[in-house]
């Protein structure tokens, strides 16, 4: 069975608000957060007043980042050497990236979303307009698929911010890994 541009353009819409919607979900809630990236469980993140707060629930301690770079664990401020605080600054910029890039690709796959749902109403109006003489079926699949074919575009930009928010997720990884292995007193916590 082939499927009609207009399906194949909804489903593609449906793919890119649910991986959007799931990727603003995993950076922005403060539910626990589940990954290979921290060594313990039940941790949490937080991005308050412009400060990035991990708790590790089971260990009871707390790790966090302000936007002047500097690093609190269990609220002691760590003394950081030029090189760690280089570490620590790269660390919060790909974070706050990723948080803003989300909220972006989130914006944009709402109002593509909006524009799928307004299509399959215009598509409908179409229908109706079958019953008049001088408009047929060929008609309707040209209107229909020259308006979801712009939404394909947007779709398709969409696609590309998510790649860019894969790129920087994995330098935030990397970023994680580097803090951990240079600034001991990460690394002593076992959990970060």
């Amino acid at each position: 069975m082939q499927k009609t541009p207009v399906i194949k353009t909804a489903f593609f819409v449906f793919i890119i608000l649910a991986v959007c919607f799931n990727a603003k979900a995993d950076l922005c809630d403060t539910n626990k957060f589940d990954s290979d990236l921290f060594r313990g469980d039940n941790i949490s993140i937080d991005y308050d007043d412009d400060t990035i707060i991990f708790e590790c629930y089971d260990e009871d301690g707390m790790v966090e980042i302000t936007e002047d770079y500097k690093l609190f664990i269990d609220g002691d401020e760590i003394d950081l050497d030029r090189k760690e605080r280089k570490l620590v600054k790269k660390y919060y910029e790909n974070f706050k990236d990723m948080i803003e890039l989300a909220k972006e690709i989130g914006i944009k796959g709402a109002k593509v979303g909006a524009k799928g749902a307004k299509l399959g109403l215009y598509a409908t109006a179409r229908v109706v307009k079958l019953l008049s003489e001088d408009y047929d079926a060929d008609d309707m699949e040209r209107d229909i698929e020259r308006k979801a074919k712009r939404i394909e575009r947007e779709a398709e930009k969409l696609e590309e911010l998510s790649d860019e928010l894969e790129d920087i997720a994995d330098d935030f990884e990397n970023a994680h890994r580097k803090l951990r292995r240079n600034i001991d007193k990460l690394d002593d916590l076992g959990w970060f």
